[in-house]
């Protein structure tokens, strides 16, 4: 009986770390694995983060008018982030986004508006 108890709390140990160090690996990855990965781990919160368009990064992958773009987004914090989504068709040029996202999961977006976005992160987006 000591003997599986040992062997049982060593597997949840081992299970814990793992899951521990998927989290620290998919931090700020834009892997389809860290996104998959970040869209159901309760250790990541969801939250806004602000992006500004740059449709020379965009690239349209399957053909079909659905650009991926892969930009530095920004938290409430002013904290720098990568994020990579799809938009529906080509984004306009220099507009800002507020991204809903859990870690590097991307859930929606929208248009903001220079009021909308607090002001050390409207700074941090036109600066790049």
């Amino acid at each position: 009986m000591r003997s599986f108890l040992r062997v049982f709390l060593l597997g949840i140990v081992v299970i814990g770390l793992g899951y521990l160090g998927a989290c620290a690996y998919t931090k700020d990855s834009t892997s389809q694995f860290a996104q998959a990965f970040n869209a159901y781990n309760v250790l990541v919160k969801r939250e806004p983060k602000f992006v500004k368009i740059d449709n020379t990064e965009a690239k349209d992958d399957d053909g079909y008018g659905n650009y991926t773009y892969d930009l530095k987004s920004y938290d409430d914090n002013g904290n720098e982030h990568p994020v990579k989504f799809m938009g529906m068709g080509k984004l306009k040029q220099d507009h800002y986004l507020e991204l809903d996202t859990k870690g590097s999961y991307v859930y929606s977006y929208k248009e903001v508006f220079k009021k909308d976005i607090p002001s050390d992160v409207y700074t941090k987006l036109n600066l790049q």
